[in-house]
């Protein structure tokens, strides 16, 4: 039987849930949060998807790590980015952990980064993080059709998309599709505003972010501060050109110059309780998945929180230990 962990069962947790319900192999899922209401509504989420006849499923919740099992074949770590480094140390430490996914924001501070990244080679877990994007068809098609002999300009524009929160997805997309890792913003023009994100607790950013890698590609993050309309992604490889409009809500459409648009047809993005079994399934069987690796993921982190708390500092006079994003 497959022994997989979720530990936080808010909104993404829950989806999260909701995916490994259609797990083929007979597994145990434990679902840990100190919120009895965020177990409760998870559950009833999970009732909801879990297909009749699938009978191999077994869910258990805690409120705390103690009483799961000793050895997991996979833990997935949905908690905020406040509380991800405590947790993920706790649950490699106290138990046989096989395989890890960490949620992103992944951490806040510099150092933790490093701390995580020793553990994890000290108890050899291989680990991936959830930017996700890179895993959906219909950005492996757009992959296909590039021509990496010609540099990729790709820019991202739209309202109020989450800068703080979202923009390591689109570095992370940016990077797959150049097939290069490292990264580093060279323009912030972000306003001077900080904004409170939906999450109590943490920030929101407005502005433009400009970055480019080693092959000399070039990504553009603009978050404008209105109230509605699409997000874009746009990619220009060479004579050809890709534009992407979703709400992230259901609407996605994709216009190209050649004829990529018209032979995919309908364009669509999988949601979270669409993906999470599908990863499990290919870590558990063929031992990895699409997600980046925790190394590569790391850089990318690194070089958002850098930037951001570089702007934190800067309109507020204060020094920045921690960047509040999650």
């Amino acid at each position: 039987m497959i022994c997989c962990t979720i530990i936080g069962a808010g909104q993404i947790g829950s989806r999260h849930l909701q995916a490994l319900c259609h797990l083929k192999s007979p597994a145990r899922i434990d679902l840990v949060d100190p919120s009895d209401e965020s177990l409760q509504i998870a559950r009833g989420r999970y009732e909801e998807a879990i297909p009749p006849d699938n009978q191999n499923i077994i869910l258990c919740c805690h409120n705390n790590l103690n009483d799961l099992p000793d050895s997991l074949d996979l833990v997935i770590v949905a908690t905020n980015s406040l509380a991800r480094e405590k947790v993920t140390k706790e649950v490699i430490t106290k138990r046989s952990v096989k395989n890890l996914i960490l949620e992103k924001i992944l951490f806040q501070e510099n150092t933790q980064y490093a701390e995580v990244n020793n553990l994890l080679k000290k108890y050899s877990i291989p680990t991936w993080v959830n930017c996700w994007m890179r895993t959906a068809d219909l950005f492996k098609c757009i992959k296909s059709d590039l021509n990496l002999n010609n540099l990729i300009q790709m820019k991202v524009e739209g309202p109020q998309w989450g800068m703080g929160t979202n923009s390591v997805h689109f570095m992370d997309l940016f990077s797959y599709f150049s097939d290069c890792s490292d990264f580093r913003f060279v323009d912030t023009r972000l306003k001077s505003k900080v904004i409170d994100a939906r999450r109590k607790g943490f920030k929101e950013f407005m502005g433009q972010l400009k970055g480019e890698n080693s092959r000399g590609d070039s990504l553009d993050l603009i978050c404008k501060d209105e109230e509605y309309g699409p997000c874009t992604i746009e990619v220009q490889n060479g004579p050809e050109k890709y534009l992407v409009s979703t709400d992230f809500a259901g609407h996605v459409e994709l216009q190209s110059s050649n004829a990529l648009a018209n032979r995919i047809g309908k364009a669509s993005l999988p949601y979270q309780s669409q993906l999470t079994h599908i990863w499990v399934n290919d870590i558990l069987t063929k031992g990895s998945c699409d997600l980046p690796t925790y190394s590569d993921s790391m850089v990318l982190h690194l070089e958002l929180i850098r930037v951001l708390s570089d702007h934190l500092q800067k309109t507020t006079g204060k020094g920045i230990d921690a960047c509040p994003i999650t």
